[in-house]
């Protein structure tokens, strides 16, 4: 199948082809699955540090020779065994991503690339964390508490669209607060910062998640003293009504 001309931009821009095969599929809600791939040979171009995220190329769900860009984290990774695990968010309608993972099975396999991904990194000037998300995010929240020292406070406020969300696991931190809540519109999160957490001065701010959702986000973070680019992440995963991502014939 021809990659396009997107594919030949990215490849200019090194980012190298990587053919990855599923392994294994677990689902933990109806809407969010969990699939384990073979990839031997990504880990010598790409080092998955947390929240570090991989374009993949879908198939077309009509079945024609389109190929569709989407971004995925990188939920964790065993670069010696040549595996990794990304975790899908089940949207309805179906998108290329979300058709493609319901309905894969073993042996299925997909090109990854990887350009552009920032991945996280504890500021140590900061003195504590706060993560805001939704479900789309919580691969990236997971790495990032892994990787997050013991003695680092952390707050994680986490959207919720679904009565089951709380099925999908998050990682134990010694220090770690959790808020959960239901969205309501584009204006929750910045509604439930405010109230959560009604002092960001001193606090590294990393949030992800619907693009409405963090304008709110990005104008409490860049009033608070100490905050810098250092320690301030904020990136949309999705947009609400449209379609994050490209195409290739």
């Amino acid at each position: 199948m021809s990659r396009g001309w997107q594919g030949l931009v990215l490849r200019a821009l090194g980012a190298k082809e990587h053919l990855i095969t599923l392994v294994s599929k677990r689902f933990f809600t109806d809407h969010y699955v969990r699939l384990e791939f073979e990839a031997p040979t990504l880990f010598s171009d790409v080092e998955p540090r947390p929240a570090a995220w991989l374009r993949l190329w879908f198939p077309d769900p009509a079945g024609g020779r389109r190929q569709y860009q989407r971004g995925y984290t990188i939920a964790e990774a065993d670069p010696e065994a040549g595996r990794l695990i990304m975790e899908f968010v089940l949207h309805e309608p179906a998108g290329p991503a979300s058709a493609w993972a319901l309905g894969t099975e073993a042996g299925d396999q997909l090109i990854a690339q990887s350009l552009g991904s920032v991945p996280f990194q504890a500021h140590a000037e900061s003195d504590r964390l706060v993560l805001l998300a939704d479900l789309a995010a919580v691969p990236a929240v997971n790495a990032v508490l892994r990787e997050l020292p013991a003695e680092r406070d952390v707050v994680l406020l986490l959207e919720q669209a679904h009565a089951d969300d709380a099925g999908v696991p998050l990682t134990e931190h010694p220090r770690l607060r959790v808020h959960r809540f239901d969205r309501e519109g584009p204006a929750t999160m910045a509604r439930q910062l405010a109230e959560q957490v009604p002092d960001l001065d001193g606090a590294q701010v990393w949030a992800a998640g619907e693009s409405g959702s963090l304008k709110g986000i990005r104008k409490a973070a860049s009033g608070r003293a100490g905050g810098s680019k250092a320690n301030t992440h904020i990136q949309a995963y999705w947009i609400a009504g449209r379609a994050m991502g490209t195409a290739r014939d």
